[in-house]
């Protein structure tokens, strides 16, 4: 299965690659505040739904341009969890960062997962129990442990302005305890790069499940820790934060720094895919 899915990353990147740098913006859509979509996004998704399906046609998919299956999703029956491209402002804007997010997930847990950076040709990989490779060359987060000598990546929930002072006196308060910070503009890279130790901790607030799917498992088959901002490991489909540390001791003091933020999770329009 791993293999299958590392094949879909793969075609998929293929087609971003083969687009990147020839968007204009007569193919740019809106699907909301700051919420953009290109040709290319429904193209990689529509592509990898038509694979899976040709293989698995009983398996649910939950794409992020509506796949197939979208809120009435059963426990039961497999599910495959698709950003067809993680970072499309950065593709959009010719920022050569952006990825091929796919999780295959039993029982509400990812067991496969695969990102693809198409433009370095990096693969990360991981099967629950059989930990994390990068290009097929196994790997392991940094086991950081110390906040002052952490490197972190987050991002801001750009599309909902009113929670945005509070997360700023939180990434100021990170900021303040950690080595330093980075905003990348694709979740997904950031959860690969904390799995192998380019980075030792990802969080952030708005986040959806096609966007942390793959990197969860990835960090966790590298030996780290992650939840969302209430400490839960359960609820794949309907989180909308993370926190990712390479070790749990890290993981616990970045969570503990999180908590101001806790209470936007019981608020609209933080408590769904919705």
């Amino acid at each position: 299965m791993l293999g299958f899915c590392l094949d879909l990353a793969k075609v998929g990147g293929r087609i971003a690659r083969e687009h990147f740098m020839r968007i204009s913006e007569r193919e740019v859509s809106t699907k909301g505040h700051h919420d953009y979509v290109t040709h290319v996004d429904k193209l990689v998704e529509d592509t990898l739904v038509r694979r899976i399906r040709a293989h698995y046609p009983n398996h649910q998919i939950l794409g992020e341009e509506g796949g197939s299956g979208g809120h009435d999703l059963a426990a039961n029956v497999p599910l495959w969890i698709i950003d067809p491209i993680d970072g499309t402002t950065n593709f959009i804007r010719g920022i050569p960062f952006f990825c091929i997010s796919i999780a295959y997930v039993e029982q509400g847990e990812p067991r496969h997962a695969v990102v693809y950076d198409p433009l370095r040709d990096e693969a990360f990989t991981a099967e629950r129990g059989a930990g994390v490779w990068m290009n097929g060359q196994r790997s392991y987060t940094s086991n950081c442990t110390s906040i002052d000598r952490a490197l972190l990546a987050t991002a801001m929930p750009y599309r909902n302005p009113q929670c945005q002072t509070d997360c700023l006196r939180v990434f100021d308060q990170m900021q303040r305890a950690c080595d330093d910070q980075r905003r990348s503009g694709s979740a997904a890279l950031d959860l690969a790069y904390t799995a192998i130790g380019r980075l030792d901790g990802y969080y952030e607030l708005g986040i959806y499940p096609w966007d942390t799917a793959a990197g969860e498992l990835l960090v966790r088959c590298g030996g780290g820790a992650v939840t969302d901002y209430a400490g839960r490991i359960e609820g794949l489909i309907s989180r909308r934060s993370v926190v990712a540390g390479a070790s749990p001791a890290l993981h616990q003091v970045m969570l503990e720094a999180v908590q101001p933020l806790r209470p936007w999770l019981d608020q609209a329009p933080f408590t769904g895919l919705g």
